[in-house]
């Protein structure tokens, strides 16, 4: 067979760089490629550097050989990847992933007075830190390979890919034991690479031959675990995408058309027995030394704070799914929960998400998705706040949300929330969550919850759109006492998301945390301030209470609030919590007495009501519920209607989601 020609000879890299001499061999390899492909088999399997073939080829051959079958992989249904694999190349790569332990540095080769190429004298350990991982180039010819094969695949390809089932569970278990360098961080995209090749692979041999799922998730291969151990250490998006979006789906139920077909007929596995090989690659990194089960999920909380600080876009999203996935299956692994309950960071990062993304929602960049990361990662506060796992939990939980600012997080985010589905919904459950827990709270957490009340940023706009431009007085109790038309006209089930009742019910569970920390007429209404009220009101409402003048003029949220505060004050009345209840609330001293001459009655504030200049109707429906209210004091763990409803709502929800 005649030689290549000089213009079909592959681009080389740095190996171009090398004396004529050197180049000389390349094009030799070339050529044997077409004329005696069994060489080049035999070659790649020298995994020794004091091994030789029959012909004499060395390990100095291979590095020059690699080049030039990665070119031949790129066009797998070309003449010259034919004869490779009808003379066993696949075989040789598997082999070599198996059995390599040597790496090529052939960046840092230079040509010696033999004329053979070797590390440069003083690159040695530079070398040893930028190689790729022994078994790095034979896993990219093989990528090269199968991302270049035909739909469907032609004979040979499939004869390359039954090749490939064959060896892989052996081919993983090699790189589980020995990763090499390929979790370091990496000066360049090399590491990256070599961290997604395996979940790379894995995407495209599933999708040209779906059996190939039989194969990596069998009880006893090793892939679930390298590959999520790989996304633990990602440094890129690309092996951030590639890993999590191979083990996610397992996670999530939500599968590529091409798996589910597969399924229908091939029972996917267990959770229960999937999830174990999944986590086990948190169990071992770049040591030897395993770690226990509390130190890996601390370890993942830290990756998914790392991963968040830095992706974004899809690859962000993806993460935040990720997440929540790992989230609905963690009663399965209880130190999850308990890490991510811990983790102040996590949740700081969190934070700093939502405000990236709501301050990107008001003048988005080409091809953004309004609102879609922030509705995720709120949704990962409820459901971590309506786990069973986190009940232990609830008060270090909370608290981090208040130390990551969450009012604050909220505040930047609220208005494309409130005009989302699904916004109202969150906010609510989030308040619902921390409401319902006041009780559980430490001293500590309910002062933090205290000294970020009362928060007009949020309670204003949460009014507004839930009063839909009804301005009228009685428009509030009306809400409050399920008598709005909105709510009596919605033909939705109360655990809709576009159910009326969530935007209602958001503001409502807001105020009673601001009313329950700080008590009308007893509590400076300025946000932060830990002083009592004592004379001075607001002239306009009669219901805000401050410390001093300077507190009265520093409070500049009131003014959108003063409108709606005698109504305010009579919806603190209705949705009370039970004595009880406030008696252990306020314990600790974490709401400041109020001097005895200065505390209001009841009946004080009933009388603000009577002469709030409502309309006698509403003013009469607002009295006679104070007084049922008195005369039959509610359950202690029966809340107002709103409150009431909004509960109603997320049992719904948590049934639905059980079914």
């Amino acid at each position: 067979m005649p030689p290549i020609p000089a213009d079909r000879v592959p681009d080389l890299g740095p190996i171009a760089d090398y004396p004529q001499h050197i180049t000389k061999m390349v094009k030799k390899w070339v050529n044997l490629v077409n004329t005696d492909p069994r060489r080049v088999c035999r070659t790649l399997l020298l995994t020794n550097p004091n091994g030789e073939t029959i012909e004499g080829d060395t390990f100095d051959d291979v590095a020059l050989l690699v080049d030039v079958v990665k070119e031949a992989a790129k066009k797998s249904t070309s003449r010259e990847w034919k004869v490779l694999v009808d003379a066993g190349i696949t075989n040789s790569l598997c082999k070599w992933v198996i059995n390599s332990q040597q790496c090529l540095m052939k960046a840092y080769m230079v040509v010696n007075d033999d004329g053979m190429a070797e590390v440069a004298e003083g690159s040695i350990e530079q070398a040893k830190q930028n190689a790729p991982a022994p078994y790095t180039p034979a896993l990219e010819i093989l990528c090269n390979a199968v991302m270049s094969c035909a739909v469907p695949p032609t004979a040979t390809e499939q004869k390359m890919i039954e090749e490939l089932k064959r060896q892989w569970s052996t081919m993983m278990q090699r790189i589980w034991s020995d990763p090499s360098w390929s979790l370091e961080p990496g000066t360049n995209m090399m590491r990256v690479r070599e961290r997604a090749v395996v979940a790379q692979l894995v995407h495209r041999l599933t999708f040209l031959d779906p059996s190939f799922l039989d194969v990596f998730l069998k009880p006893a291969d090793l892939t679930l675990a390298v590959s999520f151990r790989n996304w633990l250490y990602s440094t890129g998006d690309y092996d951030a995408m590639a890993n999590c979006s191979l083990v996610c789906p397992l996670l999530e139920g939500k599968m590529p058309d091409h798996w589910t077909r597969h399924f229908e007929t091939h029972p996917l596995p267990d959770l229960h027995a999937l999830l174990p090989r999944i986590l086990l690659g948190a169990l071992r990194g770049t040591g030897k030394k395993k770690r226990t089960p509390n130190q890996a999920a601390e370890f993942i909380v830290a990756a998914f704070t790392r991963q968040f600080t830095r992706l974004s876009g899809r690859s962000l999203k993806e993460d935040i799914i990720f997440l929540s996935a790992l989230l609905d299956v963690s009663k399965e692994y209880a130190p999850f929960c308990r890490a991510v309950c811990r983790s102040e960071t996590l949740w700081s990062i969190l934070g700093m998400v939502v405000i990236r993304d709501g301050l990107a929602s008001h003048k988005p960049p080409r091809g953004y998705t309004p609102d879609i990361i922030t509705l995720q990662t709120l949704s990962v506060y409820v459901k971590v706040g309506r786990m069973p796992e986190a009940r232990e939990h609830i008060d270090t939980l909370v608290y981090n949300w208040l130390a990551g600012k969450l009012f604050s997080i909220l505040e930047v985010a609220i208005m494309p929330l409130v005009r989302d589905a699904r916004g109202p919904m969150l906010v609510s459950s989030i308040f619902s969550i921390m409401d319902k827990n006041l009780t559980k709270l430490s001293p500590r957490t309910r002062k933090k919850l205290r000294s970020q009340l009362p928060y007009t940023g949020l309670m204003v706009p949460l009014l507004q759109f839930s009063l839909r431009g009804h301005k009228e007085p009685g428009a509030i109790v009306a809400q409050v006492l399920d008598d709005d038309d909105i709510v009596k006209g919605s033909t939705l089930d109360v655990s809709d998301p576009y159910h009326p009742i969530w935007t209602m019910s958001a503001w409502q569970i807001l105020w009673r945390l601001t009313t329950t920390l700080r008590p009308l007429y007893a509590s400076c209404s300025n946000l932060g301030c830990e002083k009592p009220a004592y004379v001075q009101l607001c002239p306009k409402c009669n219901v805000a209470a401050y410390c001093g003048q300077e507190c009265a003029k520093r409070d500049d949220g009131h003014r959108f609030l003063c409108q709606w505060m005698k109504e305010l004050l009579w919806v603190s009345l209705y949705q009370s919590h039970s004595p009880e209840d406030i008696v252990a609330i306020r314990a600790d001293g974490v709401v400041p007495d109020t001097p005895p001459e200065y505390e209001k009655t009841v009946d004080d504030k009933l009388k603000v009501i009577r002469e709030s200049g409502l309309p006698q109707e509403c003013v009469q429906k607002m009295l006679d519920a104070v007084k049922e209210t008195q005369k039959n004091p509610p359950p202690a763990d029966e809340h107002s209607v709103g409150i009431a409803a909004l509960e109603k709502a997320v049992e719904q929800l948590q049934i639905a989601a059980a079914i």
